[in-house]
């Protein structure tokens, strides 16, 4: 089996395993091609079987939790671990990229990555899956640090959901 038939294959994986946990989410795919550094860390990534996790979690206001990230203000991201519950992921990275403790409530959308090699046209399309998941705060008193803030209309939420 080729690159992009077991990156597609694991990616297909992972939407059975989320509609299992939270039912169907909405799917989107987009392709498009990267410098061979990203390229290999997306086959890598792909290998492992990882996932790429953001989540919007919400306080009992409606304000959503935003983690300063490369000058902006972003909500949690990360990625999976190899065989890690989906929403036992979604709670770690939340906690690692902001330090509250959160309830997931939905997977709200996927988006299927195909990657392509710019550098190299005869490599296979390497297969990646991005999910948005929503969540509530679980104890808004535990967040802590500058690089941490709760917005009540942040801009980086409307492009997710």
């Amino acid at each position: 089996m080729d690159v992009a038939s077991r990156s597609r294959s694991r990616v297909e994986e992972r939407l059975t395993r989320l509609e299992e946990e939270f039912g169907p989410p909405e799917v989107t795919q987009t392709t498009f091609e990267v410098s061979e550094e990203r390229y290999q860390r997306s086959l890598e990534r792909s290998r492992d079987g990882q996932l790429d996790v953001r989540c919007v979690v919400r306080d009992d206001d409606g304000a959503v939790l935003l983690r300063e990230g490369n000058g902006e203000w972003l909500v949690p991201r990360g990625q999976t671990e190899p065989d890690e519950r989906l929403s036992e992921a979604v709670k770690r990275i939340v906690r690692e990229a902001a330090g509250v403790d959160c309830t997931v409530t939905d997977a709200v959308s996927a988006n299927i990555h195909g990657i392509r090699n710019g550098d190299d046209e005869s490599a296979g399309t390497v297969y990646r899956l991005s999910v948005v998941f929503t969540a509530d705060v679980v104890d808004a008193a535990e967040q802590s640090g500058e690089s941490v803030r709760w917005d009540a209309e942040p801009d980086a939420v409307s492009e997710l959901v």
